[in-house]
C-alpha cells in the first residue's frame, strides 16, 4: 500500500511533511524559490475573532453598522456615484508608522449620500522609492503630508471640494518642501507660516477656477501634518482651516493640541464659525508642535471623529489600550476596526490619520 499523505496546509491540498515526492522535485531551486512554492500551513486563528463592531455605552446607535444606499450614476453627479464607503491607507517610514482611514458616516450611508470626507498621505520634496535608500526606505529627505478634509454639510458639491482639497494641498506644498524642511529645522515658526499660507492660497485659487461655482457649494476644512522623514527633527508643522481635531496620545492620556495658544489675529478671542475653503483661505491657522517622543501617536481628524473623541471618556479609554501605552501599532484592518468604534448620536463621517512615533 502507497504511503498516505497528510494534509498539513489547512486548505484539504495533501502534501509530504518530511523529505520525499516534494523534496526531491524542490532540490536544486533557489531558497527563496523553494520557500515560496513549498505548501504552507494555513495560519493559526485569531485569539479575539473580529466580530461586530464595538461600541461605547450600554446600546450600540440604532443605524445599522454597514453600508447601505448608494447614489445614482445616473443621478447627475459621477463622483458621488464612484466614491468609496471606506478608504484605508498607511505607511512606513524609518520610525515613523502611518494609519489612516476615512469612513462614510451611519446618516450619509443610510441616506444613501456619498461620505463628504477626504484624507491624503503622501511625500514631498522627493521621488525616492521606498527600499531604495535603506531597508525601510528612509533617506532622512523630504517630508510626509498627512491631510485630513471635511466637506461642509449642508454645501451640495462639498465632497467634490474636500477631495480637491488635499490634492491641492499636496500639489502646492510640494514646491516648497526642502524650505518648509528648513525652517521646520531651525523651529522657524513664521517662515513656516509664510510659506503655508502662500501655499493653501494658491490651492484655494486653483479649487475655486477647477470647480467654477461659488465657493459655498463645495466648502470643506482642511487640516494637516508636515513630518520631516529626517529622524533627527522632532518637530511637526501643523496647519487647519476650519475645524476638527489634533490629539497627541501618550501613554494612555489623551491631550488635545488642536487650538492655538494664540489666535490668528492676535485677539485672543477664538471664532466658533466654521471657516471652509475656497473662501476662507486667509483664515489659516499655523504652529509648530512640541519635539515628538518615541510612543507618542499623533491624530488627526475631521470633527465626525474628534467629536465622540472629546466627548466620550469611554472612547478615549478604549482607543487608549488599542493605541497607546505598549500596545503595537495595529495593522491596517484592526485599525479601520478600532476607529469604527461606534458612539451613540454621533453619525457623521470619521477621517482619521494616525501617527506613531519610533513605534514598530
Amino acid at each position: 500500500m502507497d504511503d498516505e499523505t497528510t494534509d498539513t496546509t489547512g486548505t484539504g491540498t495533501t502534501g509530504h511533511t518530511g523529505d520525499g515526492a516534494d523534496g526531491d522535485l524542490l532540490d536544486g531551486l533557489p531558497p527563496g524559490l523553494r520557500e515560496a512554492i513549498r505548501p504552507r500551513r494555513a495560519a493559526p486563528p485569531p485569539d479575539a475573532p473580529r466580530g461586530g463592531l464595538h461600541h461605547i455605552g450600554p446600546r450600540p446607535p440604532s443605524y445599522p453598522p454597514r453600508p447601505r444606499g448608494l447614489p445614482s450614476a445616473r443621478g447627475g453627479d459621477l463622483l458621488a456615484a464612484v466614491l468609496p464607503d471606506t478608504v484605508l491607507d498607511g505607511a512606513e517610514y524609518g520610525p515613523l508608522t502611518v494609519r489612516a482611514a476615512s469612513v462614510r458616516g451611519d446618516s450619509h450611508r443610510w441616506q444613501g449620500e456619498c461620505r463628504q470626507d477626504a484624507l491624503c498621505v503622501t511625500r514631498l520634496g522627493t521621488s525616492g522609492v521606498p527600499g531604495t535608500s535603506g531597508a525601510d526606505g528612509a533617506d532622512g529627505q523630504g517630508l510626509l503630508l498627512l491631510a485630513v478634509a471635511d466637506g461642509v454639510g449642508s454645501a451640495p458639491r462639498s465632497h467634490r471640494g474636500s477631495h480637491a482639497a488635499v490634492c491641492l494641498a499636496a500639489e502646492h506644498l510640494d514646491p516648497v518642501a526642502g524650505d518648509l524642511e528648513a525652517a521646520l529645522r531651525a523651529q522657524d515658526a513664521a517662515t513656516f507660516s509664510g510659506l503655508v499660507n502662500k501655499a493653501v492660497a494658491d490651492a484655494a485659487g486653483e479649487l475655486r477656477a477647477l470647480l467654477g461655482a461659488p465657493g459655498a457649494e463645495y466648502a470643506t476644512t482642511l487640516r494637516a501634518l508636515l513630518v520631516p522623514l529626517d529622524p533627527h527633527v522632532a518637530v511637526r508643522g501643523f496647519l487647519a482651516v476650519g475645524d476638527g481635531g489634533l490629539f497627541r496620545l501618550r501613554g494612555e492620556g489623551w491631550w488635545d493640541i488642536g487650538h492655538p495658544a494664540v489666535t490668528p489675529d492676535g485677539s485672543g478671542v477664538i471664532d466658533t464659525g466654521t471657516a471652509a475653503l475656497p473662501d476662507a483661505y486667509q483664515r489659516v491657522v499655523t504652529w509648530l508642535l512640541d519635539p515628538a517622543e518615541p510612543g507618542d501617536v499623533l491624530v488627526l481628524c475631521t470633527d465626525g471623529f474628534s467629536g465622540p473623541l472629546a466627548g466620550e471618556a469611554g472612547l478615549r479609554m478604549f482607543l487608549a489600550e488599542q493605541w497607546g501605552g505598549t500596545a503595537p501599532v495595529p495593522q491596517p484592518s484592526d485599525f479601520l476596526w478600532q476607529l469604527q468604534a461606534r458612539v451613540k448620536s454621533y453619525d457623521d463621517d470619521r477621517t482619521v490619520v494616525c501617527l506613531w512615533e519610533g513605534v514598530r
